[in-house]
């Protein structure tokens, strides 16, 4: 990734990402698949899957991310756990 934003900088381009939560519906997956088809279409830099607290969403954060890898080769997809109360 940070070969992506370093070369974006160096040819004067804006490096940016999106970040993604899993729904917790199917018709919410369903809504996410289509919005990032037309969100993974502007071309960012990598793309941020926000994975559930303990691991509760982790089938459904794969699915996401490899939803993503499939759609959008340049798009990284990216697995990343949310931040827990200790």
């Amino acid at each position: 990734m940070i070969e992506k934003i370093q070369q974006a900088a160096a040819d004067g381009r804006t490096a940016f990402s999106f970040e993604y939560f899993p729904p917790k519906t199917e018709e919410g997956v369903e809504n996410l698949f289509e919005r990032m088809d037309r969100m993974v279409a502007h071309g960012p830099s990598f793309c941020d899957i926000t994975w559930g607290a303990g691991g509760s969403t982790a089938d459904l954060t794969l699915e996401i991310a490899n939803r993503m890898q499939n759609m959008v080769r340049a798009c990284v997809p990216l697995a990343r756990p949310t931040a827990r109360a200790i």
